[in-house]
């Protein structure tokens, strides 16, 4: 696997595997959600999945469920043990993994907020999210990895909007102005985002999509970096990043 990253998450997934070995042959099963399964009504907010940019992929195992971001979605149905076995390199199949990977967290009691926020609550999740940067870092720069307008929107109404950058991997959004800031591109603005910002906000997705390398990089070098979402929720917890999905569940 060329993924340093994912080899450790799905190194650590063995060892608590080897646990209860009985696992590996228990069924999952992987679909796509509907907009309206995924995130409900949230009102006229843009978000990529209401586009059809992004699809929520469910995944069940036993009686708990995980879900991963994918601009690749593919419904999947297999054991434990074959998604185990899956390519990571491969984006289709890596997002099958850390769905099953948050299904499987969730069932052990490890994690929690697997499930995407619905409704009007992203709004509210930005609002949470703005609030506890604002009272425990009152950073001078914020760098957001990823178009999320109502995460943005709150941004701003705690901070300026010219202590915000923000980067996406969707053309469609390069070098649109939202909220008074133009929206860089995710791969090539990505070091100056990084460098610039003295705090970074990166989106859970970042590790289906494989970009997670710099902001991982960063964290370790101890910069004040969160991922949000509930893709990186298991990830988060293997890894030991810091983590904010203040609504999911």
């Amino acid at each position: 696997m060329r993924s340093p990253i994912m080899t450790e998450v799905k190194n650590t997934v063995r060892e608590l595997i080897e646990q209860d070995r009985t696992v590996l042959d228990l069924p999952v099963d992987v679909r796509t959600l509907s907009p309206l399964e995924a995130i409900g009504n949230p009102g006229d907010w843009d978000f990529p999945l209401l586009r059809g940019r992004e699809i929520l992929l469910q995944a069940t195992f036993r009686n708990s469920f995980g879900q991963a971001f994918t601009s690749n979605p593919t419904p999947y149905q297999g054991t434990l043990a074959e998604v185990m076995a899956l390519d990571l390199d491969c984006l289709e199949k890596r997002a099958i993994f850390i769905a099953v990977l948050n299904a499987f967290l969730n069932d052990r009691g490890l994690i929690k907020s697997t499930i995407h926020c619905r409704n009007n609550d992203p709004e509210e999740c930005g609002k949470q999210i703005a609030g506890y940067l604002k009272k425990k870092y009152n950073p001078s720069k914020i760098g957001v990895a990823g178009y999320q307008p109502a995460l943005i929107s709150a941004l701003c109404e705690t901070f300026n909007s010219d202590q915000i950058e923000v980067t996406d991997l969707n053309a469609d959004n390069l070098e649109k102005i939202y909220q008074g800031i133009k929206i860089k591109d995710g791969i090539k603005d990505t070091a100056a985002l990084i460098e610039n910002c003295d705090l970074l906000l990166v989106t859970g997705s970042v590790f289906a999509n494989d970009t997670a390398e710099p902001f991982y990089k960063a964290a370790l070098d101890q910069k004040s970096v969160y991922f949000f979402g509930t893709t990186v929720s298991g990830i988060a917890k293997i890894l030991n990043l810091p983590h904010l999905c203040p609504l999911g569940s």
